[in-house]
């Protein structure tokens, strides 16, 4: 289990590293194009965007397991050590049930994409859409992890450490 954990790190990782080098890439060809030619290319700003949108869906899961995303825990933080834990165990259940639903229409909106090409690019819409899947079906299944280990943690020693 922990080896499939550390490819799903290293795939997420590869994903924004190579997300972000696009979109670097996309972005320095149109600022040169502007200058350079008489007009930019109009699909750099197309593929920009794509980029950056993939960007955020693979580093989305990877942000639930460093505790990157932004927390209002004014009121969680007044809470025991050990209540503060069933807190946190219920709002990473919440989360994956709300982004699995999410993932699910997902699916949805990546067929409805099938049918309709990017105006630049001329690229199948549904490999765009596809990024609310992965985003979404990530965060939850990180989600999901983060809440098992605070549940076990709390079930071996009666509390977890924020």
């Amino acid at each position: 289990m922990k080896q499939l954990k550390l490819f799903m790190d290293r795939v997420l990782e590869t994903g924004t590293l190579l997300s972000l080098l696009g979109m670097l890439s996309v972005v320095t060809i149109q600022v040169v194009a502007r200058y350079a030619l008489p007009k930019a290319p109009p699909w750099t700003e197309e593929a920009s965007r794509i980029f950056f949108v993939y960007m955020v869906a693979f580093a989305g899961g990877l942000a639930v397991k460093a505790g990157a995303f932004v927390a209002v825990d004014t009121f969680v933080t007044m809470l025991p050590n050990k209540l503060q834990t069933v807190m946190s165990i219920c709002i990473h259940f919440v989360t994956t049930l709300f982004m699995w639903l999410i993932a699910w229409h997902a699916l949805t909106y990546i067929k409805i994409g099938s049918i309709q090409l990017s105006p630049a690019l001329r690229v199948r819409m549904s490999y765009v859409f596809a990024s609310t899947f992965v985003v979404s079906f990530f965060i939850g299944l990180y989600s999901a992890i983060e809440g098992g280990n605070n549940f076990l943690s709390l079930k071996k020693r009666g509390r977890v450490t924020p």
